[in-house]
């Protein structure tokens, strides 16, 4: 089933691994000549994979080259390495000596691509939409030696997204006092392919349009791997701020009620989703709502609801009035967190110890776990070195710093790390 896919994650690279050493350092025949050697259990664009190159001429430098050819331009990251006597590059042991990447990665070549400045909606496009052929190529004193090309394919694939709109939500008598608000869209749901055979866990994620963490990625990596996705935008009109006071506690509900009432879905383990701005917004609801939310997995956000920077208004509205909210002023010592010991389910929270955006993001977790405490199930992950950008899945190079190769390597190492963590506990509130 697709939802323990990265519920195994660690099983699965540990038996890659052993597979890919086995092919390495089993000496092929030489005859063969060089080639690559990809090891995966599954093809999706965030799905882990081990890129080996073999049969190589001992000594000397190798350049390895990922390429991918788009809608969108072409996409395209560069290695080298030494060629050790054995004649093989293993990316998760060998170290680059050119490479925007400093320490072994067993799929380097993919997450650290680059690619031409795009909009949200082609990146989405690309990287969380189509199925993408990359193809690997190395070379040996100026000549290509060999090359392989890989398919993946993108959550188009594997998820059905539809869009829901306030007719949707609306009982009959509420749909003829709508007017011309009925047409309104809510959100978007999707659906994991094919449809679940029993009721899943799902999250709703709040949109907090944060680039690569934007809710079309998270929400097609969730429903990739088995648990229904509805994603709810925290802002308002185009123009409006993200974060602004366009999301309101009677959007939130209703489409909670309505994501409890679809088949795909147990209505007793809805979980929300945020990240960066929406974070709070998710975490606020996880707290006020336990009877309606089970658990929230949020990450490199504050984790008390705080007021607007500019003017201190509310990211929030119910009844039309602003929810009350903590002046940004204070430090965070100062500051209420939300009530997450209220939370009935798992919380999984995360930050990156270098986040260039949220300079204590990881004093933000420390306090959301004093206002927890200890609960069994829950994840804390303080991601050493790590950037801001955890919660875009694994191995699409969406929202990495090209600046900072350690500071973009341990970003995917969180991401990883992060999805690996959500993923597991979603699977685990499995009825």
């Amino acid at each position: 089933m697709r939802g323990r896919r990265w519920s195994r994650a660690a099983a699965l690279v540990a038996g890659l691994l052993v597979a890919a050493v086995l092919t390495g350092c089993g000496g092929a025949p030489r005859s063969l000549g060089p080639r690559f050697v990809v090891d995966l259990l599954h093809p999706g664009v965030t799905d882990p994979v081990l890129v080996s190159l073999v049969g190589l001429r001992p000594g000397g430098d190798a350049v390895l080259t990922a390429t991918a050819h788009t809608a969108s331009g072409t996409w395209a990251s560069r290695a080298v390495y030494v060629v050790p006597p054995n004649g093989v590059i293993a990316l998760w042991r060998a170290k680059p000596i050119l490479a925007p990447y400093p320490a072994p990665d067993p799929a380097a070549l993919f997450w650290s691509m680059t690619g031409p400045p795009v909009s949200q909606s082609e990146l989405e496009q690309t990287w969380a939409g189509n199925d993408i052929d990359i193809t690997l190529a190395a070379d040996q004193d100026g000549r290509e030696v060999a090359s392989t090309i890989l398919h993946r394919t993108g959550f188009n694939t594997a998820t059905a997204p539809r869009d829901v709109f306030a007719r949707d939500l609306l009982s009959p008598s509420e749909r003829d006092e709508a007017g011309a608000d009925f047409d309104r869209r809510i959100g978007t749901f999707v659906t994991p392919l094919p449809d679940p055979t029993q009721p899943r866990p799902a999250v709703i994620v709040v949109d907090g349009d944060d680039g690569g963490g934007s809710g079309r990625f998270v929400a097609g990596q969730l429903a990739a791997n088995g648990f229904p996705a509805f994603i709810l935008p925290s802002f308002g009109p185009t123009g409006q701020i993200p974060g602004s006071s366009a999301l309101s506690v009677e959007s939130f509900d209703a489409a909670r009620a309505w994501l409890a009432e679809q088949p795909e879905v147990d209505p007793s383990r809805i979980f929300v989703w945020g990240s960066w701005r929406a974070a709070p917004l998710a975490l606020w609801f996880a707290a006020n709502e336990p009877y309606a939310v089970y658990g929230a997995i949020a990450a490199s956000g504050p984790t008390a609801l705080l007021c607007t920077a500019s003017g201190g208004a509310s990211p929030l509205t119910s009844g039309g009035d602003p929810v009350p909210c903590e002046s940004q002023v204070r430090t965070i010592a100062d500051t209420p967190a939300l009530r997450l010991d209220r939370i009935p389910g798992p919380v999984v929270l995360a930050c990156g110890t270098a986040d260039e955006i949220l300079s204590n993001a990881c004093e933000w977790l420390t306090a959301a776990e004093q206002a927890r405490g200890e609960r069994t199930g829950d994840v804390l992950l303080r991601a050493v070195g790590a950037g801001h950008a955890i919660s875009t899945p694994p191995l699409v190079p969406v929202g990495l710093p090209e600046s900072s190769p350690t500071l973009a390597q341990a970003t995917e190492q969180a991401r990883a790390a992060f999805w690996r963590d959500a993923l597991a506990t979603l699977e685990r509130a499995v009825r």
